[in-house]
């Protein structure tokens, strides 16, 4: 009796199985296709996003040289100095904040993604815990990090803003009183100039390459030098990431669980088959 208690259980495990599986296949199958198309949206985002790092690179590189000829170049004209300092600091801005915003889009639609997938690959007792888990990473993650990331940058942009506004009044100064901008000259030189006359050009050029000492613009030029280096670098990294096809690592991971599917879906097709 026993025995054919578990030979009827069987076969109601194996005509189960037969009824199930079709529609178990086409679930799976469904899910497979979404698990690629995901894949495919990472790898989008992350190739536009280092597009945009390259971009935001190349700006902070042409901020680097003008930077060091506008410092180079203050004891020779004003005019040109003021200018390249200017636009050294219009595109440093820019690429820093450009920078900050393309790390934070790739980081929300990376976890977008990555919470759909987990939508997918759980199961329906658990999927509720895992969309919580990931809305708690997002939360601490882009708010906390990136957050405190774009603050800096706007922080950078608004204090490069002043900036720029301290360049172009000094640019009017010199223009409406040459003999000024003649001492504002030795002064970035030689630093001989009177008490009175030095208080008169730190009034006018103040927060300009024309304010600063030799000493104070040579220093200026080492810091403008190291920075881009690493501009250079950073540079470089990015566009051989971009030439090689720009793959985002949750792509990759994508692809990995839907492999994965794809294996399990293959061992319960032949299992199926066995079983007709």
């Amino acid at each position: 009796m026993g025995d054919q208690d578990t030979l009827q259980e069987d076969q109601l495990d194996r005509k189960r199985f037969l009824e199930e599986f079709p529609r178990m296949k086409e679930e799976i199958e469904e899910r497979i296709k979404k698990l690629h198309a995901l894949a495919d949206k990472a790898d989008k985002v992350h190739r536009d996003c280092t597009i945009s790092h390259v971009a935001a690179a190349s700006a902070g590189t042409m901020s680097g040289v003008l930077t060091i000829l506008g410092l180079t170049l203050a004891p020779v004209t004003t005019g040109a100095s003021l200018a390249l300092s200017a636009t050294a600091l219009g595109l440093g801005a820019a690429a820093a904040v450009t920078g900050a915003s393309t790390s934070i889009v790739e980081r929300v639609s990376t976890l977008a993604v990555e919470t759909e997938a987990s939508r997918l690959t759980s199961t329906a007792d658990n999927e509720e815990e895992v969309f919580e888990g990931v809305v708690q990473e997002v939360f601490e993650g882009v708010v906390r990090d990136s957050a405190a990331q774009f603050a800096s940058s706007v922080e950078t942009f608004f204090q490069a803003m002043q900036d720029i506004e301290n360049n172009v009044r000094a640019i009017k100064v010199a223009k409406g009183n040459p003999g000024l901008a003649a001492s504002a000259k030795r002064f970035t030189t030689t630093g001989r100039v009177s008490v009175k006359r030095g208080k008169q050009v730190q009034k006018a050029f103040g927060g300009t390459a024309l304010a600063m000492t030799k000493g104070a613009r040579i220093m200026g030029v080492a810091e403008a030098g190291v920075s881009l280096l690493m501009e250079v670098a950073f540079l470089v990294k990015e566009a051989k990431h971009l030439h090689e096809g720009a793959k985002a690592e949750s792509a990759e991971r994508l692809k990995q669980q839907a492999r994965e599917l794809e294996e399990k879906l293959e061992m319960l097709t032949r299992i199926y088959e066995s079983l007709q």
